[in-house]
């Protein structure tokens, strides 16, 4: 069991490429108090487990307000656990389009998401196709928010201000300096801190103000699906673990690998929702497979009802016809 912080993916990438399984709550649900940050809007923290009803529990220990964070508000805390085994007769899911044939999405993993919403089907769910043309927009939207307020957070003010909670002071010493040792960082996060440095000295915010608007309105577009359908349904990432460049690698093979496998994750940081990747098969090289199933604000547990339903079902190793 791990502790994971999701702004773009980096919980529910690593559990695809891994086999494992991992939540990103619904915004604000875990407090942030203590953890390294990227633009406040769109930190996430959740756990990292073998098996969801495992994912469950420690959501339930994680969970809830610590006094310190002032980002959650309002928040709607369950009893995860209770989810499990319930199975899910009735459910409708719907398979997002967008989320699959993406330009280098690999064959495997489409067909392996596939194969587990039949598996969903079998036991009892409605699974339909649905189209959300707003889900590819997300990468854009996501760009022009956590480009320029990582800046900020973390270069220009060493730590996110205008925000109620806990600032770690070593960190902020230790941030405070970045900016004369900016030449240290890795080739991937300069690029993103020039090109934030840049769009802000020159057009003053406008791509930031710009996607924070327009997030209001990618949000509502999942909402109005999320209103005929309890859950939605795509790869947690378009592509299995590929190989590390070498450190002599040109920097376009660098950036490529580093940003491949967000398109389908990133979204849901802006917008909020929860969302879950679960290992359902092996592809080519016997690389996993993640799926990943994304609900209403505050539906942890039927995330978790749809999950481990999914794990009972069937072998997940086996799903899709590949075995490791």
């Amino acid at each position: 069991m791990a502790t994971g912080g999701d702004q773009a993916g980096s919980i529910r990438i690593p559990a695809s490429l891994s086999g494992v399984v991992g939540i990103k709550p619904t915004w604000g649900l875990v407090p942030y108090t203590g953890i390294m940050g990227m633009d406040p809007t769109i930190d996430h923290a959740g756990p990292l487990t073998a098996t969801s009803a495992e994912n469950a529990l420690f959501l339930e220990v994680m969970a809830g307000e610590d006094g310190y964070d002032s980002r959650q508000r309002n928040l709607k805390v369950d009893t995860y656990t209770k989810a499990i085994g319930q199975g899910i007769g009735g459910l409708k899911i719907g398979v997002v389009k967008e989320g699959f044939g993406q330009y280098d999405s690999h064959p495997d993993v489409d067909a392996g998401v596939r194969a587990a919403a039949k598996v969903l089907a079998g036991i009892g769910a409605r699974v339909d196709e649905i189209s959300i043309p707003w889900h590819p927009i997300g990468i854009p939207i996501w760009s022009g928010i956590a480009l320029e307020g990582t800046y900020h957070a973390m270069v220009a003010s060493a730590l996110p201000r205008n925000i109620e909670g806990v600032y770690p002071l070593s960190l902020a010493g230790r941030l405070g300096a970045l900016r004369d040792r900016a030449n240290e960082l890795p080739d991937t996060v300069k690029v993103g801190m020039l090109l934030a440095a840049y769009t802000d000295k020159y057009y003053r915010g406008y791509f930031y103000f710009k996607a924070q608007n327009l997030r209001r309105r990618l949000r509502a577009a999942y909402d109005a699906s999320l209103a005929d359908y309890d859950v939605l349904l795509m790869p947690t990432t378009r592509m299995m673990a590929s190989k590390i460049p070498p450190p002599e690698a040109p920097m376009e093979a660098l950036m490529q690998h580093s940003w491949e496998q967000i398109t389908n994750t990133c979204p849901f940081n802006i917008t909020h929702h929860p969302a879950i990747s679960l290992p359902c098969g092996f592809g080519e090289g016997e690389r996993p497979i993640g799926l990943m199933l994304v609900a209403k604000h505050w539906q942890e547990s039927t995330l978790y009802r749809v999950a481990d339903a999914f794990e009972r079902a069937c072998n997940w190793q086996t799903v899709g016809g590949k075995r490791r």
